[in-house]
């Protein structure tokens, strides 16, 4: 009985564990944030979608051309052009954000993702 009770006693907590989880995990959305010595944020690097309007197979650094994204939907249909590129701003940009409404945009890179955005 007593071997009954700590399985019985394990699934639960197992149970528990799972079901929580299932409730923490985001999509990850790639942000890398840098922050000074007292902890206040001084730049996040993170991947816009560039607008299809604007897809093209060569590299884009007008920040208006570009939109933020962190749906789980969000992703590049499949193309020959860069969907993604990495800017640094001066602001976590929120949903629907450009780099340059994120405050202070700095292009640092396109991401190896192809496509054109879905628009998600």
């Amino acid at each position: 009985m007593k071997n009954f009770k700590q399985i019985a006693l394990g699934l639960l907590v197992g149970g528990l564990a799972i079901g929580f989880s299932a409730f923490t995990s985001a999509h990850n959305n790639g942000m890398k944030i840098k922050r000074n010595a007292q902890g206040k944020i001084i730049s996040v690097t993170s991947s816009f979608y560039r607008l299809p309007a604007y897809a093209s197979n060569t590299s884009d650094t007008d920040p208006s051309h570009y939109v933020y994204s962190n749906t789980s939907r969000a992703d590049c249909n499949s193309a020959s052009d860069i969907c993604k590129s990495e800017w640094t701003t001066t602001n976590a940009p929120s949903n629907g954000q450009s780099p340059s409404d994120a405050g202070s945009p700095s292009y640092v890179s396109d991401d190896p993702a192809q496509g054109v955005y879905n628009g998600e």
